[in-house]
């Protein structure tokens, strides 16, 4: 019988859960009860790493929603154009004069 390597997750609580397979792990991310900054002690490890560093379960979380774009206003520019436009009249009638 083949054993997968089992984990263990520490929750929001502050209390150590596991060993749980892979397989339970995918499930509780497909769930949205783990997230990817959720300490978790791989096999074989002494240390806690975050759940997204693990290149078995990185995959599973949906990219961060890209920041909105913001437009920029035209009014500041047909504003300043007008007004360049303004003093450029009133320097012909200065310079110019009939």
């Amino acid at each position: 019988m083949i054993t997968l390597p089992d984990y263990k997750v520490m929750g929001d609580d502050g209390q150590e859960y596991g060993p749980v397979s892979a397989e339970q792990i995918r499930q509780w991310i497909t769930e949205q009860r783990l997230e990817r900054k959720t300490p978790v002690q791989p096999p074989d490890s002494r240390d806690w790493v975050f759940l997204e560093s693990l290149p078995e379960f990185a995959a599973l979380f949906q990219p961060p929603a890209p920041l909105p774009v913001r437009r920029r206003r035209k009014w500041p520019l047909v504003l300043v154009l007008f007004v360049l436009a303004g003093l450029a009249i009133v320097a012909l009638k200065i310079f110019h004069p009939h």
